[in-house]
């Protein structure tokens, strides 16, 4: 695994977990705008290379980029230093296509414009900018959360909310795109749980759709998660590549609105996907493959400021938590368990071989302890009844505080904004 955070002063620190332990914490970057580094994401790529991306801490900050080797990302000097990609921008996404291929995709912070797409294959240089057709008035723009996904094909799948322009609050509903030709045109935007027209016309309240996700299981099906206005957690599947999707269904229902993340997706060496979601609470709840549901677990019942949870699966059969308390505490806390599911290889460490002296160009229009594991679920839906975990959690890092982690799962990434105790 590893794990990068950045702290108040504008650095972005790293760290890697080999055989259950991690290395020394090491600065890595500087984010060119010395502000905090805020919505890190990461992928590493078929050669070993590991892609970098945040945006600069303020409202419609800058988004920035930077790459080193994986085995070596613990060395400052293999980074290459951060370029410019977007001079604003309210969220960002990273994600490597199966030819190596990078995509970023980017909200620009502009009215009626939902986000925009740019592409390198080295990291170096960078195409200029495509923007998805969208059916956004000239009083909304693309929003702060955006998840980016690739399929074995090529195809892009994108989630992506909108929020009233120009004050970019509130928030106000979640789409869905996808492209089968490298960005170059779009699906029309799939709203997956159109507003209610009381709740649209409420122009003020914040308590609308918001937090998309998606992910690609084994099976190369689509899930898409997001917060419904309800206080629910939602998720439909697709099984032909984004074009038709199922009926919705609740994952935690009744959690009651909240602003702490997405529910976050990670899948298993058998297809099983595992989610995540934080309110009251970390609850956490299995989907298997064939589409049945375990009972949901509160694995962590303490009332912290629990935000921006995050699932990974590592190794196939190993299921990881990461969730911190933002406020009172300022820690991360990290829990694991083992789940009867095939056990995937890593892959052999790959041969790197990089250019030198590049010449880096920004674009010129940039717009606990493991516990047994969970029982195999039946052939009939589990009945919704929530119950506390036996896991115990462990301390990630004691010794920061963290603002805003983010897990990407290549071998497992993990990804936090922290600050440090005085």
């Amino acid at each position: 695994m590893h794990l990068f955070w950045a702290d108040v002063e504008g650095y972005i620190w790293y760290a890697r977990l080999t055989d259950g332990s991690w290395t020394q914490p090491v600065e890595v970057i500087v984010n060119p705008g010395r502000n905090v580094a805020v919505g890190l994401d990461a992928a590493v790529d078929g050669a070993g290379l590991l892609h970098l991306l945040w945006r600069d801490g303020n409202t419609g900050g800058a988004v920035y980029y930077a790459n080193a080797p994986a085995l070596s990302a613990g060395d400052a000097r293999r980074w290459r230093p951060p370029i410019e990609l977007a001079s604003k921008a309210l969220g960002a996404a990273l994600a490597v296509a199966p030819n190596d291929s990078l995509y970023v995709v980017y909200t620009p912070f502009e009215a009626g414009v939902s986000f925009a797409l740019i592409s390198s294959q080295d990291g170096i240089q960078w195409s200029t900018p495509i923007f998805a057709s969208g059916q956004l008035g000239s009083d909304f723009t693309g929003g702060s959360h955006m998840a980016l996904t690739i399929d074995q094909k090529g195809d892009i799948h994108v989630a992506w909310n909108a929020q009233r322009y120009p004050t970019g609050y509130p928030e106000h509903a979640v789409y869905y795109q996808r492209s089968a030709d490298g960005g170059q045109s779009w699906s029309a935007p799939y709203d997956p749980d159109p507003l209610p027209p009381e709740i649209e016309a409420d122009r003020e309240s914040n308590f609308k759709n918001k937090m998309p996700n998606v992910a690609i299981d084994l099976f190369q099906d689509v899930h898409l998660t997001w917060h419904e206005y309800t206080g629910q957690r939602m998720h439909r599947v697709s099984r032909d590549g984004g074009v038709t999707w199922s009926e919705m269904e609740p994952i935690f229902p009744n959690l009651g609105a909240a602003y702490n993340g997405p529910v976050d997706m990670a899948f298993d060496g058998d297809g099983n996907m595992h989610v995540v979601a934080a309110r009251d609470g970390i609850w956490y709840r299995m989907r298997t493959s064939t589409g049945q549901w375990t009972q949901p677990e509160l694995v962590d019942a303490r009332l912290a400021d629990w935000h921006h949870q995050r699932v990974a699966v590592v190794g196939g059969n190993q299921v990881y938590l990461f969730y911190p308390d933002i406020n009172a505490t300022g820690v991360l806390w990290s829990t694991h368990r083992s789940v009867p599911a095939a056990a995937i290889e890593p892959l052999p460490p790959p041969t790197l071989h990089l250019a030198t002296a590049p010449s880096f160009m920004p674009l010129s229009n940039s717009a606990p302890t493991a516990t047994a594991p969970i029982p195999l679920p039946t052939n009939t839906p589990v009945p919704v009844s929530w119950r506390e975990a036996p896991n115990t959690p462990t301390v990630m890092q004691t010794w920061t505080w963290v603002l805003l982690p983010l897990v990407v799962v290549v071998s497992a990434v993990i990804m936090a904004v922290v600050r440090r105790r005085a």
